[in-house]
């Protein structure tokens, strides 16, 4: 059962429920609502828990789309996640940063 979902507000902002672990499925990359130079905002604001698995899946969210040139940005995302890009110094490739 995934206990992420994706909620496709509209084409520019998406927000991601749940937590973000690896007791849960992270393979899963939702089909860019835009084609190539567009801008996606991701609201973390209702993530639950986070550990390394979750931030790795946050980079390859990141670079799926920068790889068909679309730009994500992560907004609303809390201090677990700023601590925990910082302590693993992938905080500028997430793109959190004070």
């Amino acid at each position: 059962m995934i206990k992420l979902a994706e909620k496709q507000l509209n084409h520019q902002f998406w927000q991601l429920d749940g937590d973000l672990t690896r007791e849960n499925d992270l393979s899963i990359i939702p089909q860019a609502p835009c084609d190539k130079g567009c801008v996606i905002d991701i609201s973390l604001a209702e993530v639950g828990r986070i550990d390394t698995a979750g931030l790795a899946y946050l980079i390859k969210l990141k670079q799926h789309f920068a790889s068909k040139q679309i730009q994500t940005n992560f907004i609303h995302y809390g201090e677990n996640l700023r601590k925990l890009a910082e302590l693993y110094d992938v905080a500028e490739i997430v793109g959190i940063t004070e």
